[in-house]
């Protein structure tokens, strides 16, 4: 799984694939992580839609969820501020390479 604790929370390393048939969370052979959005990737409503279903997934609220980089890009940073590695993995049903 591609991420970084940081003082506050978590940031992800997220590759996006827009317009798919619904919004899912894969985690490839590699680890890297792939969001399918079935979003169009116009105006911000994709990286919306990330947002909005990131937090909803982790039962957050939509303000720890923020993204970082990738504004205009398929290759996103997203901090999960609140939240350790751990409980992420558990969350999204991902493997976690964090250590207790």
């Amino acid at each position: 799984m591609h991420t970084r604790a940081v003082s506050n929370g978590v940031r992800l390393t997220v590759h996006v694939k827009p317009l798919s048939s619904e919004t899912k969370l894969l985690c490839e052979p590699d680890g890297t992580l792939t969001i399918h959005v079935a979003a169009p990737p116009v105006k911000g409503k994709a990286n919306r839609e990330i947002v909005r279903w990131l937090s909803k997934r982790l039962r957050t609220s939509s303000s720890n969820v923020q993204l970082l980089a990738g504004f205009h890009s398929n290759v996103k940073v997203i901090e999960i501020t609140g939240m350790t590695e751990a409980e992420i993995a558990a969350a999204l049903g991902i493997k976690s390479d964090a250590r207790k």
